[in-house]
């Protein structure tokens, strides 16, 4: 009949004067309704578009970050962009206790909400809200009854988004332990290197040592012997010259000596018998067992209350004995020795302090590998000893040095328990 009607207007032959405007309104009416009817269809697709973008968005600003943080507050900011939500609406999300929102969010009556969940886990959730107060929000504004949907798909976008941050975090973390394992048994796997090189060394010196020791040593002595009595039998005629030369050979027979007891003493370390040891009285003999020169001061601070350890006081007086040995032969000229003794860390510490030409870095973790040395005598034992007898007491041992500046051997023992005597 609406079709037919302008016909019926125009030509048919009895038209009414009244019905003529009438159906000008209606036409006109049908015209609005149709036009109204695109702007609606128009005004949706466009709100389509702009909350696929939205989606879009929110999972591109996912990829962009490895922070939960971060992401939330880029939804936060496109959110608002993408959507043109009618005045006064406000969004704010909830996740793991945290909130993100909007400036000036209010709570209403005709707020939107969806959980955001993660792995069947509810982490949080996400509301949108007029933040004016209005008794008829959702008459007002459609968006609170017609886009329930496209918040419980912007929630599962953020859920997806979360685990797979979260899975990129953990995933993350675990490489980095991974990592810090592998440096741990690498570490492991090279000092397990190290000791099987240490012990191939010293079953070397010990064979060396019972191969040759003895008969070195037999020889030795019958020089000795025959300086002494050169000495005995010049010692009215001879001039200064040959008496100086007979001093040099028994002192070379000394050193000759020093080395195939260091050598016999390597191989031979007994195991320790423990005893309750005061760490200063120790330090004391120690020191009385090395000669100092005299253009060596040396300084003592022992700690007020005499730390006991438990120890073989002959094995570690050795040690300590060589290491003030070895401080005494770093210093050329004037020089000073400071000894230390204190509690900490569940050990008693003495430490050895001089002021000579210290060891180069590159030097430090070699010094008590048998046979190494940088000196023009020795053999590259003394140390190699000293840290065997350290270790087989159950104490540790630090050094720091600089070169020029001199060096810091630190060494600690454990404190003496009930029970050791």
């Amino acid at each position: 009949g609406l079709i037919l009607l302008p016909y019926a207007i125009f030509v048919g032959p009895y038209p009414a004067a009244v019905f003529v405007p009438a159906s000008f309104a209606v036409i006109l009416s049908a015209v609005g309704s149709a036009i109204a009817m695109l702007q609606k269809a128009d005004e949706q697709r466009r709100k389509s578009m702009n909350e696929l973008k939205c989606l879009y968005d929110v999972g591109k600003a996912a990829d962009g970050t490895n922070s939960i943080k971060a992401f939330l507050s880029t939804v936060l900011e496109i959110i608002p962009q993408d959507i043109l939500f009618p005045e006064g609406m406000r969004i704010r999300m909830k996740v793991r206790g945290k909130t993100y929102q909007s400036p000036d969010f209010q709570e209403t009556s005709g707020m939107v909400e969806e959980e955001v969940l993660v792995s069947g886990e509810v982490l949080g959730n996400v509301e949108i809200s007029c933040a004016r107060r209005c008794p008829s929000a959702k008459k007002r504004y459609p968006f609170f009854r017609h886009q329930c949907h496209f918040v419980k798909t912007l929630a599962e976008r953020i859920s997806g988004a979360v685990r797979r941050i979260e899975l990129e975090q953990s995933l993350k973390r675990y490489s980095q332990g991974l990592e810090k394992m592998v440096k741990e048994r690498t570490k492991d796997l090279e000092q397990a290197q190290d000791k099987i090189v240490r012990s191939e060394r010293l079953a070397a010196v010990g064979e060396l040592a019972s191969g040759v020791g003895h008969e070195l040593r037999n020889p030795l002595n019958v020089i000795r012997n025959c300086v002494y009595l050169l000495n005995m039998t010049l010692a009215d005629s001879s001039d200064d010259d040959t008496l100086t030369t007979l001093k040099l050979l028994d002192q070379q027979v000394d050193i000759g000596n020093k080395i195939v007891t260091d050598l016999l003493d390597f191989t031979r370390v007994r195991q320790p018998s423990l005893a309750t040891v005061n760490l200063n009285g120790l330090v004391k003999q120690s020191l009385s067992w090395v000669a100092v020169p005299d253009d060596i001061s040396v300084s003592a601070e022992f700690d007020s209350g005499s730390p006991q350890v438990s120890a073989d006081a002959e094995q570690v007086g050795r040690a300590f004995a060589n290491i003030i040995s070895n401080a005494i032969q770093s210093m050329s000229g004037d020089g000073e020795l400071n000894i230390s003794t204190d509690v900490g860390d569940g050990h008693a510490w003495v430490r050895f302090t001089d002021t000579g030409c210290g060891i180069p870095e590159e030097n430090l973790d070699r010094i008590f590998e048998p046979l190494f040395t940088t000196k023009s005598k020795g053999i590259g034992l003394g140390l190699a000893i000293t840290g065997r007898l350290i270790e087989q007491n159950g104490g540790t041992m630090e050094v720091a040095s600089e070169v020029e500046k001199g060096t810091t051997f630190s060494i600690g023992l454990p404190l003496a328990t009930a029970g050791v005597s």
